[in-house]
């Protein structure tokens, strides 16, 4: 029964100690590898906004801050990448991610840099140790051990504690002594408390197990001592509770009491302790999410605003191109269009120079045979045809040069009220002599009140050329009438022949210049069209409308519209 109870105190001691604090190698090497500690020896442990990120990353690491390490480690893009993959990987081995830590150590182990391959054997070593592979651990620190580089203080003390304690575990008291020993003059030399207090205490515990309980209690009370001043109530609860079995297996009840007593305290101290600790944790997580997040928002709104200021920018850019494409192309459309006008202007007075100069030999020429005529000399059928030629040919002439003075707007419009039926008696009379050739029966029915207003003469040039077009394509024996019809506002004459026609396809671009409506009259000459187009600006300049149309009963109707009033 007492070496049952027994075995239980061991155990209870054993596991009272399974806290073991290492971690100053760890945290020593980061800090010599940092620039800014190097420098500022007062702060190598504080947090310090202007400071670089691998600075604050470790000192986080130090403090057990992981998560705000891991944070800081991202926004370094300064410090070595191995430096970084190392210390990443020391914060995945406390936040319980080993394997790939472990597997990141293993695969940078062969490298050639001595400092770099004896951190990663002892990391190596520790990692296996917390994982109780005390046989990998022995292998990696030994390995740690034989790297030829200088050895810090902390390299040393803490591979002989983790020995120490795997010899305890193994029951190798002798060699666990002998390296506990060790490590406490070595913690004595730099007057570590904490450490001295623990390792009294480790000493006390390897005592306790061998069944020398005077000896353990020795050193239980040496570390209680040590423990005393300290703010380390983990370390201070262990103790406190290693007396409190030492006493109990001392049958010391009074003080196995008060150690327990004691210890219940400093254990309900630690878990508020550790309580606050977590709310502050949590609160300042929570803190660094808040700013973390204004910081997003600040970064995603610059982030916005650059990139609408470089859409802005871009629209801009491309919109002054364009204008200033744009603007060419304007500037070169009007200097084309300058051009052109000139052109133009050229061709029309050339026109006009051309038909003014052919003018004066064909009146001659047909003055000529007028006084033939008159002198009754005897004339033949080629008399006849060259007659009609000249007439042909003089209202052509007439033709080009009104065209050509309104394109250069050279011609003159004077508008008055004049009788309608007079401008048609006068070119009647002037196409006698070749509606009685043709036989045409011609007929007018315009009433003598109607007075129109216009430019008279433009308008006899309209129905001269109207009047030619239907005796020309009228053919013998025929028939043409022109005819009025009063509108609400507008006088309608009518000039209706019995001639050819023409084709629906030739209407739609009657008006037009196209060379594909030439039309043949009825003695197989084409006419040129010009006389249309003459007649229907002449009709605008007038303020009339003209419109062509097939007559129902065969021919072709001409409609001419123009402001009227009546004077009956």
């Amino acid at each position: 029964m007492k070496t049952t109870k027994r075995f239980m105190y061991l155990i209870c001691i054993f596991l009272s100690n399974s806290i073991f604090g290492q971690g100053s190698y760890t945290d020593d090497w980061f800090k010599n590898h940092c620039d800014y500690c190097n420098i500022n020896t007062e702060r190598q442990q504080k947090i310090v906004e202007t400071a670089s990120a691998w600075h604050n990353a470790h000192v986080s690491f130090a403090n057990n801050k992981f998560k705000e390490a891991k944070r800081y480690i991202l926004n370094d893009a300064k410090t070595n990448d191995t430096l970084i993959q190392l210390l990443e990987k020391h914060i995945f081995v406390q936040l319980e991610v080993e394997n790939e830590a472990k597997k990141y150590f293993l695969s940078i182990s062969n490298t050639n840099n001595k400092k770099i391959k004896q951190f990663v054997y002892k990391s190596l070593g520790k990692l296996y140790f917390d994982n109780k592979q005390y046989d990998s651990a022995f292998i990696y620190y030994n390995k740690a051990i034989k790297i030829e580089v200088p050895k810090t203080h902390f390299f040393t003390i803490e591979i002989d504690e983790s020995k120490a304690f795997i010899y305890l575990s193994k029951e190798n008291y002798k060699v666990s002594d002998s390296l506990y020993k060790k490590v406490l003059r070595l913690y004595k030399l730099s007057q570590d408390s904490i450490q001295i207090a623990r390792n009294y205490s480790n000493l006390g515990n390897l005592y306790f197990e061998q069944y020398e309980d005077n000896t353990a209690k020795k050193y239980f009370d040496s570390a209680y001592i040590f423990s005393k001043p300290l703010k380390d109530l983990a370390l201070k609860s262990t103790i406190a509770f290693n007396l409190h079995l030492i006493a109990e297996v001392s049958k010391e009840h009074e003080a196995a009491i008060k150690y327990f007593k004691e210890y219940t305290i400093l254990n309900d101290s630690l878990q508020k302790q550790n309580a606050i600790w977590q709310v502050a944790q949590e609160k300042e997580a929570f803190n660094i999410a808040q700013k973390q997040t204004e910081l997003d928002l600040k970064t995603a709104q610059r982030n916005t605003f650059i990139a609408i200021s470089i859409g802005i920018l871009l629209v801009l850019l491309i919109g002054f191109v364009f204008y200033r494409k744009l603007k060419q192309q304007h500037k070169q459309i009007q200097k084309l269009n300058k051009e052109l006008n000139e052109t133009n202007t050229v061709k029309n007075q050339l026109f006009t120079i051309i038909a003014h100069d052919l003018r004066s030999p064909v009146a001659r020429l047909k003055q000529l045979f007028q006084l033939k005529a008159i002198k009754k000399e005897e004339t033949t059928p080629t008399d006849k045809n060259v007659t009609q030629i000249i007439d042909s040919l003089s209202l052509l002439l007439d033709n080009l040069l009104n065209w050509s003075l309104s394109q250069s707007d050279l011609l003159s419009v004077q508008k008055e009220w004049f009788p309608l039926w007079q401008i048609v008696y006068q070119i009647e009379l002037q196409y006698q002599s070749l509606i009685e050739e043709k036989n045409i029966q011609f007929s007018t029915n315009i009433e003598k009140s109607v007075l129109v207003y216009g430019d008279m003469e433009i308008f006899k040039i309209v129905i001269r050329n109207c009047l030619d077009n239907a005796i020309k394509f009228t053919p013998k024996d025929g028939k043409i009438m022109i005819s009025g019809k009063i509108d609400t506002e507008s006088f309608t004459v009518f000039i209706t022949d019995s001639g050819i026609g023409i084709p629906e396809k030739v209407l739609k671009s009657i008006f037009e210049i196209k060379s594909n409506k030439s039309q043949k009259d009825t003695t197989g000459r084409k006419s040129s069209g010009l006389g249309l187009m003459l007649t229907k600006s002449m009709i605008q300049l007038n303020g009339g409308t003209i419109k062509i149309m097939q007559n129902p009963k065969g021919g072709t109707i001409v409609n001419i519209s123009l402001p009227y009033k009546n004077v009956a």
